[in-house]
């Protein structure tokens, strides 16, 4: 009995304690797909910094062919001959110049491996504010949920009352109809309430699955703000935020992208070593003046050439290609200025709800207690007859709306702060989460 109580305690802790914003937000970084889809792109782009570099490199190409050779030339008078040819050779070749075309190829692949890198952090950001954004919403729902429960049951007690009232003949009918209006007025506030709590936990497992319920989930506490201006915290966006890194960095690479299109507007120099043997070439011996000419039917050489390659003319497609990059290149500015002015708007906004909020909740706090402290004189003054029921609902209704805004605009304020948290780039570091 002793172990079994033992195992009690140590058991049903774990059994029953509830997840946290944190612990949600770092399980679906960890696992959600798009974040591995990222991470897969990201090691593509690495794996191409080779191919990328392999312009550096020599070029080592084998080559042997063989097959029959029908043939009849002036070098062998005319006459046929059938022949199997064979052809061999080794080749070396190693580029010593090709307009910058390999630098400005690396350059550009390692801007595309940051970029990669930058769009999984980017991707991490908004995750964990989609997945903070989900908790909050199951939370909202679910107490508003409980609210219009409660509002239903004030009805359900009230419509009970004057129901006895008009049967007892003490009583209007009016009141009865008007309760009863307002009673299914809350009961289908209620089905709605309930409707969207159950909208709610389908959206959040859609970020993290799992049989969740708002009673497995613990309410969140507002933490450190990166900066108590708004100024200040602009700034930080301008700096941290994960979209402007991956603008910046796409930048970057269509400037790469750009001069590397400048590559063919240059000769190309190249080294090119060959090592050759052929056998039966054309039907005939090197030497066609020697009596014997199976002796010559083999000749094998070798040669180191300097290559120069220059390129006059290729329908234009060298400068169109050039036009291309140039527009690439206006395309990610203004792909940079537009998440620029995106930041800082929703940064505004974000600051803006955590302080308007901060103070529609001191009055809403002041709202609440004195409805409450209104109900209760209500009730007094209705049982010596002062008050009527429809004045009880009255009050209630004033009462149960209060209570609605303070939990709307409390969720706000928590999705706000979130919200800064994600637009500074500050989210992940707030909760320790490491995106590998």
């Amino acid at each position: 009995m002793k172990q079994l109580t033992i195992l009690s305690v140590v058991l049903i802790p774990m059994l029953v304690s509830a997840m946290s914003i944190t612990d949600a937000v770092q399980k679906s970084v960890q696992t959600h797909p798009q974040i591995e889809m990222k991470k897969e792109d990201r090691n593509t782009q690495r794996e191409l910094l080779d191919r990328a570099k392999a312009g550096y490199l020599p070029s080592i190409d084998l080559s042997y062919s063989v097959g029959p050779e029908v043939t009849r030339t002036i070098n062998n008078g005319r006459e046929r001959e059938n022949l199997t040819r064979q052809d061999a050779s080794a080749t070396l070749t190693q580029n010593l110049f090709a307009g910058f075309e390999t630098e400005y190829g690396i350059k550009q692949q390692k801007a595309l491996i940051l970029s990669a890198s930058d769009t999984v952090k980017e991707s991490a950001n908004e995750l964990a504010l989609a997945t903070t954004t989900y908790y909050i919403e199951v939370l909202r729902t679910y107490e508003l949920f409980q609210i219009s429960k409660e509002n239903v049951a004030v009805h359900k007690k009230y419509l009970s009352q004057i129901d006895e009232k008009v049967k007892a003949g003490v009583g209007r009918s009016s009141d009865y109809k008007q309760t009863l209006a307002r009673y299914e007025n809350a009961l289908s506030i209620q089905y709605l309430a309930e409707q969207n709590y159950v909208n709610a936990i389908s959206s959040f497992e859609r970020i993290l699955p799992g049989n969740i319920t708002a009673k497995d989930l613990e309410k969140p506490k507002i933490g450190n703000i990166p900066a108590n201006d708004l100024d200040t915290l602009v700034k930080l966006a301008m700096q941290n935020n994960p979209k402007i890194h991956v603008s910046q960095a796409d930048i970057q690479v269509a400037t790469a992208a750009l001069k590397r299109s400048d590559a063919p507007y240059y000769p190309r120099v190249d080294i090119r070593a060959e090592s050759y043997w052929n056998k039966n070439v054309h039907g005939i011996s090197t030497d066609i003046t020697n009596p014997n000419p199976s002796a010559f039917e083999e000749d094998s050489g070798y040669n180191a050439l300097l290559v120069v390659k220059y390129n006059l003319f290729n329908g234009f497609a060298d400068s169109a290609n050039k036009q291309a990059n140039q527009h690439r290149l206006l395309n990610k500015n203004s792909t940079l200025a537009d998440a620029k002015r995106y930041i800082q708007a929703y940064t505004e906004i974000a600051w803006q709800t955590f302080e308007s909020t901060k103070e529609q909740l001191v009055h809403l706090d002041n709202t609440i207690k004195s409805s409450g402290e209104t109900v209760a004189d209500y009730q007094k003054e209705h049982e010596l007859g002062r008050r009527s029921i429809i004045d009880l609902l009255n009050i209630e209704l004033e009462y149960n709306s209060a209570k609605n805004r303070k939990t709307t605009a409390e969720y706000d304020r928590l999705n706000a702060y979130y919200q800064i948290l994600s637009y500074t780039g500050k989210i992940l570091e707030e909760m320790s989460v490491v995106v590998e």
